[in-house]
């Protein structure tokens, strides 16, 4: 399968980027509320990317959050976020696409670690990109 990776643009909001999302978590923006979002994201750092076919359609994303940490003498954390096919491209590798571009900015970026939550039927396709389960996750809902 012939794909880009590259990091999310403008254009990609009318091209399928918002539904690939919504096959993750009900989504519920319009392309122009997301855009506004997108911006603020890209000033804070995060970095997206898409992995989008020959014909500029959006099949899958992932999101990479730096945390610069007081320990660690400063280190930096990656976390991946948001990673999300679009349902009619599930199970053509390009969630491990996503992934391993977003770890390999991880990298480029001096992380020392990268993390991530998942549910436990995602186990097995984050331990096959190289990531092993550590601790336990906790959260509290405030909405």
């Amino acid at each position: 399968m012939s794909l880009e990776l590259r990091p999310l643009e403008q254009r990609d909001f009318e091209h399928g980027f918002l539904e690939s999302l919504a096959h993750l978590a009900t989504v519920d923006l319009t392309p122009e509320e997301a855009i506004r979002i997108w911006r603020g994201r890209n000033a804070a750092g995060v970095r997206t990317v898409v992995a989008v076919s020959k014909e500029g359609s959006v099949m899958g994303t992932a999101s990479l959050i730096l945390e610069h940490k007081f320990i660690h003498r400063g280190g930096t954390i990656g976390h991946v976020e948001d990673v999300a096919v679009h349902p009619s491209h599930e199970g053509k590798g390009i969630g491990s696409a996503v992934v391993r571009a977003v770890v390999e900015l991880a990298r480029q970026s001096g992380c020392y670690k990268v993390i991530l939550s998942c549910n436990d039927q995602n186990l097995a396709f984050y331990s096959k990109l190289g990531f092993h389960k550590h601790d336990n996750g906790m959260r509290i809902d405030l909405r």
